[in-house]
């Protein structure tokens, strides 16, 4: 072979071995992403629950769960050293919002608050021979994304609560949901951010749903108070649908 074809041969080889790797670790990333994604779903679920067993049994499982998404991440930071952070990151980014939604919605049952990104950074950073080291890197973009899907959640955790008549839980839900939405609103009046735009109907829907809902519960608990017992009476009570006690 003349030594120019020699030479774009190894060229070219070159050039396909290293879009090879890179083809080979961006399909590590997005399986590690897939796997974080489905195991913080795992981790709401359980959270969900909570309306059914006790806070101590449902944290715990949560707890264990946390421990799996933790060793998931720990294995895709291998892959986003350094510049592949950010070169793989829109790979990463589904599996990290997902874990942002989980952690947020165990952050809202156990404290009745926001999670904020630096609380989601702790979560996310391990020792390293005495030295705290981050998994991976979490963009504005993506913890707002994270906390933006919380609404659905908090909603279906609201509607298990009516279920159970907790007024104070479905109270809690609706002043979280509400200063939600005025951070959202906030951020937005400052940047633009596409995604996090289309995410707000959904938030304004879950808001509205739980507004009715306690303004039900609310109305449906004076309705009670006003009764007295005492004044009801086998015959007041059928003449009032029309009946013969006789």
């Amino acid at each position: 072979m003349e030594p120019r074809k020699q030479q774009v041969m190894t060229t070219f080889l070159a050039y396909r071995n290293t879009l090879d790797a890179h083809y080979d670790q961006r399909e590590r990333v997005i399986k590690c992403s897939r796997d974080i994604t489905a195991l913080s779903k795992k981790m709401v679920f359980s959270l969900l629950r909570i309306t059914q067993d006790s806070p101590e049994k449902v944290f715990k499982d949560v707890e264990f769960k946390h421990n799996q998404v933790l060793e998931l991440f720990a294995k895709m930071s291998k892959e986003m050293q350094g510049s592949n952070a950010m070169k793989y990151n829109r790979q990463a980014t589904p599996g990290i919002q997902e874990y942002i939604e989980a952690v947020g919605l165990w952050r809202f049952l156990q404290y009745n608050e926001l999670i904020t990104k630096k609380q989601v950074l702790e979560s996310l950073t391990i020792e390293s021979d005495g030295n705290a080291m981050p998994l991976v890197s979490v963009t504005d973009e993506d913890y707002l994304l994270g906390i933006s899907d919380l609404p659905g959640e908090v909603n279906r955790y609201c509607i298990n609560s009516i279920g159970k008549g907790d007024r104070e839980a479905v109270s809690k839900c609706l002043a979280f949901l509400r200063m939600l939405k005025e951070g959202v609103s906030l951020v937005l009046s400052v940047r633009k951010y596409n995604n996090l735009e289309k995410k707000v109907p959904v938030l304004n829907s879950s808001l509205e749903k739980i507004e009715k809902a306690f303004y039900s519960m609310t109305i449906r608990e004076c309705e009670m108070e006003n009764i007295n017992p005492a004044t009801i009476s086998a015959s007041g009570i059928a003449a009032e649908c029309n009946m013969d006690t006789s």
